[in-house]
């Protein structure tokens, strides 16, 4: 296998993707790519770099989205084009797109399933979803995920197809995202790019966001509206935590720990995003959570957020099964360049010092990042995380 990747930050369209395009070429050294993924920055004129991509290499199989900021082995950037092409002379990739997630997640997630299926006679290994990331049931949630979009697509390609990702973004204006495939530019769609065959695949989640004081237990949770903690309202649990009033809203991640039964097998968990209060005291998040679930509040300095960072990627390099990766993909938190502030390009620093710097990575700062849990198969929402997948190609 052989990943290129081309990062520019040129404003004009098609100058950035004939840019990028002719930075992929000079390392596929002559092979043509199968696959690729594009994320832009949404000032862009999408069309137009697809089109720039079409006429180099027709029939790619291609996704892509708009972001908060896209990384890559180059490094940082805001508004810019970042592209990886792979090719491969035995893993098979094919591209699908399901449209109206916010209206019918489960017919998108089918529909995507069947097109990107079809024609691979090999087993799946790899789903790299990039959903819409605005809209939901409560307007100001906006970054939310159809809840059981995640399950409707795990559900229609089987539970040993890993399923990874991350939302599109606005850079936080919160009006329209747009997601790629194929050469067309789409909005509240799931573009899906499946990977079957030879491959070898491993990941890394981390934050650096840290638990702190006791354990409290979700009591009563109904979609995206926590009714109870330790049968209390939470609004009243979160002031005695944090000191705030009743219109201030939660400041904080907050940890969930989904193991089954509230057992202590396992000290895994995944940040969930308080959104708002309502006026009964019930809280409004972005990501769901599971009821009966062990909750603890966290924190994290700039420095904490960094070593996520880090830790994700030498999780994910630490887990690979072969001898070298071939390629990273990564996906980042919106919510992260804002705490990190001007040390944002401290990330792709973390992630070249943990993999090195000669592999090839592209990634993207999502409205919410999509990965299993380590001891689990089953995709998970992630906020404000760090996610890291390698990928190569075995005999």
């Amino acid at each position: 296998m052989i990943a290129a990747v081309g990062h520019s930050e040129d404003l004009d369209s098609a100058d950035a993707i004939a840019e990028a395009l002719d930075q992929c070429a000079s390392k596929l050294d002559g092979k043509t790519p199968q696959a690729g993924l594009l994320y832009a920055g949404i000032g862009h004129d999408h069309q137009a770099l697809l089109d720039g991509i079409e006429t180099r290499y027709p029939g790619l199989q291609l996704i892509g989205c708009t972001t908060h900021g896209e990384l890559s082995s180059e490094g940082f950037a805001e508004d810019s084009v970042a592209l990886m092409l792979i090719h491969s002379e035995h893993v098979r990739f094919r591209a699908g797109v399901g449209e109206g997630t916010r209206t019918d997640h489960d017919g998108a997630a089918r529909q995507a399933a069947r097109i990107a299926l079809d024609g691979l006679d090999a087993p799946v290994r790899l789903c790299i979803a990039l959903p819409e990331g605005i809209g939901g049931a409560y307007a100001d949630a906006p970054c939310t995920l159809p809840i059981g979009l995640l399950d409707a697509l795990g559900a229609a390609l089987g539970p040993d197809v890993l399923v990874c990702g991350g939302l599109a973004a606005d850079q936080m204006r919160f009006s329209t995202t747009y997601q790629f495939c194929n050469g067309k530019v789409y909005s509240d769609a799931v573009p899906i790019l499946l990977a079957a065959g030879p491959l070898h695949v491993a990941t890394g989640v981390a934050s650096g966001w840290e638990p702190i004081g006791e354990e409290h237990r979700l009591t009563s949770v109904d979609g995206l509206v926590i009714g109870g903690i330790d049968g209390e309202p939470p609004r009243d649990v979160w002031r005695r935590f944090f000191g705030v009033d009743t219109h201030t809203g939660a400041p904080n991640f907050f940890a969930v720990y989904p193991d089954e039964n509230g057992s202590r097998e396992t000290d895994e968990f995944y940040l969930c995003s308080p959104s708002r209060f309502q006026d009964d005291g019930s809280m409004v998040t972005m990501t769901p959570a599971m009821p009966g679930a062990r909750i603890r509040f966290t924190s994290a300095t700039r420095d904490q957020l960094l070593a996520g960072a880090a830790s994700s990627a030498e999780k994910a390099r630490t887990a690979y099964p072969g001898t070298q990766p071939e390629a990273a993909l990564v996906f980042s938190c919106a919510s992260r360049p804002a705490l990190l502030g001007t040390r944002v390009g401290g990330e792709a620093e973390r992630l070249r010092e943990q993999i090195g710097a000669s592999l090839p990575a592209v990634g993207f700062y999502t409205y919410g990042e999509i990965c299993p849990l380590p001891s689990s198969s089953k995709p998970v929402h992630h906020v404000s995380t760090f996610v890291t997948v390698l990928i190569g190609e075995h005999d």
